[in-house]
């Protein structure tokens, strides 16, 4: 009897404590949306006196990925090159940069992810072939300037785990229907969290970047359309290929980019 009683006694204990963590819980969560309404709300105020139009609702209320350091792929680069110029290829490698030579034509890679080709890539049906290209390496098509000949340019950007890099593309060049180049980034899927792990910027801190660098540039903007989480394509001595979140900020005029890092706002 006495253990049966000791045994009820700890399943009260423990569905009070579990029922006080769920109640601290659902505070924490009610605080916080309170607060980031409240944000919201000042913001929109904010930039109602700058005469920009703030839709609370495009708003995230999300926190951005953490940064990653690519490694160079050259089994990868070297796949590229085989889908761009076809099999049988020559090769050679100097400080750091490979060269890819066959019978479609010749192409660079290098350590920061950039590459070119020329030659006869595809002669007929260009367009499903750069789309072949995008789907085999993961871009996605973002514009299309061809005339009525089928000459112009197709241009893809790169996306990494289910988000945009906003400055990784690829740019097709095609005449009469044939790809006569391609040139961009090639984008590897290897990588590694990136140490130092920052303060991340909020939408609502973006935001706020962005309306300082409006008021010293003088940008040109009346409302904010769309806002989004991105990465940015980051080089340096020490990592030549880096990814750091970015907020994109679509105003009725141009597109910003606001680094989740620095704050730094960019146009590509």
């Amino acid at each position: 009897m006495d253990r049966y009683r000791l045994k009820n006694v700890i399943i009260l204990i423990l569905l009070l404590v579990n029922g006080y963590l769920l109640g601290s819980m659902a505070y924490r969560s009610t605080a916080a949306r309170a607060a980031h309404d409240r944000s919201v709300e000042q913001l929109v105020e904010l930039f109602a006196a700058e005469s920009i139009d703030l839709d609370p609702s495009i708003i995230p209320n999300e926190k951005p990925p953490a940064g990653r350091v690519l490694s160079r792929d050259t089994s990868l680069e070297r796949s590229a090159a085989v889908y761009l110029l076809g099999g049988n290829l020559r090769h050679s490698e100097r400080g750091g940069v490979y060269s890819y030579s066959g019978a479609g034509g010749a192409a660079l890679f290098r350590e920061n992810g950039g590459f070119e080709a020329a030659g006869t890539l595809s002669s007929s049906d260009g367009g499903a072939f750069c789309q072949a290209f995008c789907k085999n390496f993961r871009y996605v098509v973002s514009d299309v300037r061809l005339d009525d000949t089928d000459s112009g340019t197709l241009t893809a950007l790169r996306e990494y785990a289910g988000l945009p890099v906003a400055n990784c593309a690829v740019t097709f060049t095609l005449e009469q229907n044939a790809v006569l180049a391609a040139r961009g980034t090639l984008l590897p899927e290897t990588s590694a969290e990136a140490a130092g792990n920052p303060d991340l910027l909020s939408a609502q801190a973006a935001l706020t970047a962005f309306l300082a660098m409006r008021r010293e540039t003088g940008a040109v903007a009346s409302s904010i359309t769309e806002m989004s989480l991105c990465y940015e394509l980051q080089s340096s001595t020490a990592a030549p290929m880096a990814l750091t979140p970015a907020w994109h900020i679509v105003t009725d005029t141009v597109s910003y980019y606001v680094n989740c890092a620095t704050g730094a706002v960019s146009q590509y």
